[in-house]
């Protein structure tokens, strides 16, 4: 039967953890700016008139 190889990893557990974390933040900042981005355009277009905010002439 075939066996795996496996190399010596050269990173300990202490790094991969921290490596696990720093993606982790990384995801959640990027999901928190998406929902924030979300929720101000939504209520900017709820308390601007339409026409002015196909047009452009809304910012946030």
């Amino acid at each position: 039967m075939a066996r795996r190889r496996v190399f010596p990893s050269s990173e300990t557990k202490a790094e991969q953890k921290l490596y696990d974390s720093l993606i982790a933040t990384g995801v959640a900042i990027a999901f928190i700016g998406t929902a924030t981005t979300c929720y101000l355009a939504l209520s900017e277009a709820a308390t601007a008139p339409f026409n002015a905010w196909i047009a452009g002439q809304t910012f946030f």
